[in-house]
């Protein structure tokens, strides 16, 4: 007797994109590898972008960097945290820095990772990478092209609505020049664009950058050792014009980040006085006029924030900090750890996320938290 087959449903192709939006990274690329036409499909730049907003929403990570001091090289290691679960996952970088080499994260952007990093010493690269896909570009350092040269800053960051992205360089090539020497790369084409003179009267630039629909954003400091912040300099991949935005005297404190909050870049100042710890948050808005103004959003007092890395997920802060010197003496210096802590602005409150402590005898040096940043898994391509 033959056996009866039911045939296999029709899935229509709204139904079956909705699917994917509402997967993993992990699961649309399991999927891309089935067959060419879903592989075809899930690579186009719109899916991408539909997606990774989707995973914007139902996904919170952080991705964070640590390490020793710079006389243990090629100690550092990278770690992907869960912000609601505080779930750890250790981060395998696709290169080799080798005991002379270092790295150093430039910046995150739609689930891809860009990296500068040294196999030997000086020996500088740039590296484009996707942890989900596990591809990677390596790309040209336009630093060692000027031999010695000052403040060097990076920026990296995906074009608006598309799936290329861009790179950005910028540095003095003498301490007392008036202007920067500025350096794109493109993705689509595969190479760099150089400016030789701009930004005329700059002194430094600030080397914490943070990219937002398809700008990038830095803070320029002035007076002595250049602590005092300036403008935020903002820089547009689609027009290649810079502008400037005058930072207000009531939010000039101790120290000062640029990140991202609520969907808008926002500046966040802190300091320490008589009454403790005090920290404002400065989003960049418009006026009437159509010009940008930072605006205060909200003032808080905190805990200890002192020149630790911060960042912003949903309304509630996220802090990373280092154990308390207390601590350190308590067991002998031989005892580091790291803390992931929650903190609710509105009411106070502080949520224990992760504790990682590391327990090396040989190694007696503090850990130091290189980086903190948000991180997303996606499916762009690098």
């Amino acid at each position: 007797m033959a056996k009866f087959q039911l045939p296999l449903p029709i899935i229509p192709d709204d139904l079956l994109q909705e699917i994917f939006l509402r997967s993993s990274a992990k699961a649309v690329g399991r999927c891309m590898c089935l067959n060419k036409f879903w592989y075809r499909q899930l690579r186009q730049p719109e899916t991408c972008i539909h997606h990774m907003r989707r995973q914007k929403v139902l996904d919170q990570h952080v991705l964070f960097h640590v390490g020793y001091s710079l006389l243990l090289m090629g100690s550092d290691s990278l770690y992907i945290v869960n912000a609601a679960s505080g779930e750890e996952v250790n981060v395998q970088h696709p290169f080799r820095v080798g005991i002379h080499g270092w790295f150093r994260i430039v910046g995150v952007s739609n689930g891809n990772i860009c990296f500068k990093f040294s196999r030997e010493r000086d020996d500088t690269r740039l590296l484009v990478w996707n942890p989900t896909t596990q591809c990677s570009r390596e790309i040209s350092d336009p630093h060692r092209d000027h031999g010695r040269s000052f403040f060097p800053v990076y920026g990296f960051g995906h074009v608006r609505n598309s799936d290329a992205y861009t790179v950005i360089h910028m540095c003095k090539r003498d301490i007392a020049d008036a202007y920067v020497f500025f350096s794109r790369y493109c993705s689509r084409r595969s190479t760099w664009f150089h400016c030789v003179d701009c930004l005329p009267g700059i002194e430094k630039i600030d080397p914490n950058s943070v990219f937002n629909n398809g700008q990038a954003y830095w803070i320029t400091g002035t007076g002595d050792s250049y602590a005092t912040p300036k403008f935020v300099l903002c820089y547009s991949v689609e027009d290649e014009s810079f502008s400037e935005v005058s930072i207000p005297v009531g939010a000039i404190y101790t120290i000062h980040n640029l990140l991202t909050h609520k969907e808008k870049v926002a500046l966040l100042a802190h300091t320490h006085n008589e009454f403790g710890y005090v920290a404002a948050i400065w989003h960049l808005n418009e006026d009437a006029n159509g010009n940008r103004i930072l605006e205060q959003y909200c003032r808080f007092a905190s805990r200890s924030i002192r020149e630790n890395p911060i960042l912003f997920v949903d309304e509630n802060l996220l802090l990373l900090v280092n154990n308390s010197k207390e601590r350190e003496l308590l067991v002998n210096y031989r005892y580091r750890e790291l803390v992931l802590t929650e903190y609710d602005i509105e009411h106070g409150t502080r949520n224990l996320l992760v504790r990682r402590a590391w327990r090396y005898p040989e190694t007696p040096h503090p850990i130091t938290v290189r980086s903190t940043l948000k991180y997303f898994a996606g499916m762009f391509p690098v």
